[in-house]
């Protein structure tokens, strides 16, 4: 099975980011939109209500809840519960580079997976979230600008650039409809 989300294994940054003083930029498997579209096993747009950080060893994770507006891949529900690597709790802290931050009433298209721990995560850390805007006239957007802090890879090792995502919602949502099997979207 292809890694969701870098090429070191999550345990390995994990363990390498408790050690004090030591600064490093992620290495990620770059994402395409169809990769994201297909792999993924909850696709939700959604607004943040609220986010807490909880340790759960050996990391720190910040938990966000949305009240979702759309579903286009996934079972139905109301609200989910997001866990990004990275927070501060119990006067420990953890970051990650490539970790999205969501902000408390701001909307977002996310791509989730749901791994054997369980948790639900955005699939390619940054690569997965996209803030959800409106252009000058008035129609909705997803945006986000490329990630230049971390290194990509293609899936066969080579070295990639992120790029700026900036399209119609619409014309999103019509390409996940296109690759969602029916069953797959409520």
């Amino acid at each position: 099975m292809r890694s969701r989300c870098a090429s070191l294994p999550l345990s390995l940054m994990l363990l390498l980011s408790m050690l004090p003083g030591l600064s490093f930029a992620a290495t990620l498997e770059q994402l395409s939109e169809s990769r994201l579209i297909d792999e993924s096993t909850e696709i939700v747009r959604g607004t943040v209500v609220y986010c807490n950080q909880t340790y759960r060893q050996p990391i720190i994770w910040t938990v966000c809840e949305l009240n979702v507006t759309e579903r286009f891949k996934g079972s139905p529900a109301a609200k989910v519960m997001v866990y990004i690597p990275g927070g501060t709790t119990g006067g420990l802290r953890q970051s990650f580079e490539g970790s999205p931050t969501l902000t408390r009433n701001s909307q977002y298209l996310l791509f989730l997976w749901q791994g054997k721990s369980g948790i639900r995560q955005i699939m390619g850390l940054s690569q997965g979230m996209l803030n959800i805007v409106k252009d000058a006239n008035g129609n909705l957007m997803v945006a986000r600008a490329a990630n230049t802090e971390d290194r990509f890879l293609t899936p066969d090792g080579k070295p990639a650039q992120d790029s700026d995502v900036n399209l119609g919602l619409n014309t999103l949502r019509n390409r996940i409809s296109a690759r969602t099997p029916r069953g797959a979207r409520q």
